[in-house]
């Protein structure tokens, strides 16, 4: 009998689920919950990088990582690590379950569409530890999910383009094939300069996988009031989505401005299947990033609204990539 591949990652993201929701909480501190929607139509076009969907929750105000806030997999991976072993910092850990959806610039078009990069869907839940103080953030994140149709992309961009009367996507009979991926990424970001009213964060990222594997750069220029309170909740790459970690964040604004650079050695929505044949085009392995937008702290809500530009991540591509972010956290 031949295996189920939605039943077998309905299964599996089921028992994350469960391992990782009975360690959401800890007495030491609180908890949070975000959600985030990616998607292009916010800037005007549909196709390429369409549309991301991910919710994330987890624990904040942690002096040590234990078998009391972290499943007990997590925690002998990782008791050893820098994460864990650093003095003085306060800790957090996370968990997101997204999904993200790739096509090519016509989704009208019923035929394989050659010199662009195939439909792709990933489904995926990711663990995040996170440590910091002051001046610097460190993350380390492991991401486990599937591409092909069992991520059930196809299925998401019908019915939501049947709500809102856009095209019917016509191509996905040349998607991706069904394939497990997993990626491991380390991100730190510090407080390069700070004012009262200004600060300049930089930050670098170096993951791999066979999802993706890069090695990134950049810095944040960000305006408002209580910088200091929300440093530790920057992400990379910046504007994508809220992460409350401080969780007692008092009230407070900011409008900020990113630029990244990076060397990305591989990438499965490009590269197509690891270990099948099918549709890929190059991969173009140098690649910047623009971030614009706003985040609002009022209470225990936080928002977040971006703009994203990005450049060319396959040669011969004759669009750059645009889309917009929302995102609405909680602190409980």
């Amino acid at each position: 009998m031949r295996p189920d591949p939605k039943g077998f990652l309905f299964s599996t993201v089921t028992l994350l689920l469960v391992a990782t929701a009975s360690q959401a909480d800890d007495s030491l501190g609180g908890g949070f919950f975000s959600a985030t929607l990616e998607n292009d139509i916010f800037t005007g076009k549909d196709g390429g990088y369409t549309n991301g969907l991910g919710v994330t929750w987890g624990t904040w105000g942690l002096r040590d990582f234990s078998t009391d806030n972290l499943p007990g997999w997590m925690h002998a991976l990782s008791r050893n690590l820098y994460i864990s072993t650093q003095p003085g910092k306060d800790r957090a850990v996370s968990y997101t379950f997204a999904q993200a959806i790739h096509t090519p610039s016509d989704i009208k078009v019923a035929t394989l569409i050659e010199d662009e990069p195939p439909y792709a869907g990933l489904l995926s839940w990711s663990g995040h530890l996170h440590a910091f103080d002051d001046q610097v953030v460190d993350k380390l994140t492991l991401t486990l999910g599937l591409v092909g149709p069992a991520s059930g992309a196809e299925a998401a961009q019908q019915v939501v383009h049947n709500v809102t009367g856009s095209d019917e996507p016509r191509g996905w009979d040349h998607q991706l094939e069904n394939e497990p991926v997993f990626r491991l990424s380390a991100d730190r970001l510090w407080r390069v300069a700070a004012g009262e009213d200004v600060d300049l964060i930089g930050f670098g990222q170096v993951g791999v996988g066979t999802l993706r594997s890069n090695l990134a750069t950049g810095i944040t220029l960000r305006y408002g009031h209580n910088l200091a309170y929300s440093f530790a909740s920057e992400t990379l790459p910046p504007g994508r989505d809220v992460s409350p970690v401080v969780g007692h964040s008092p009230d407070g604004w900011h409008l900020f401005f990113s630029v990244l650079g990076e060397f990305v050695a591989n990438d499965i929505t490009i590269d197509g299947n690891t270990f099948t044949d099918s549709h890929s085009v190059p991969l173009e392995h140098w690649q910047a990033q623009l971030a614009a937008g706003a985040v609002f702290n009022l209470d225990r809500w936080a928002v977040l609204l971006s703009a994203v530009l990005e450049t060319d991540d396959y040669e011969g591509a004759e669009q750059l990539t645009h889309f917009g972010s929302l995102s609405v956290a909680y602190r409980y």
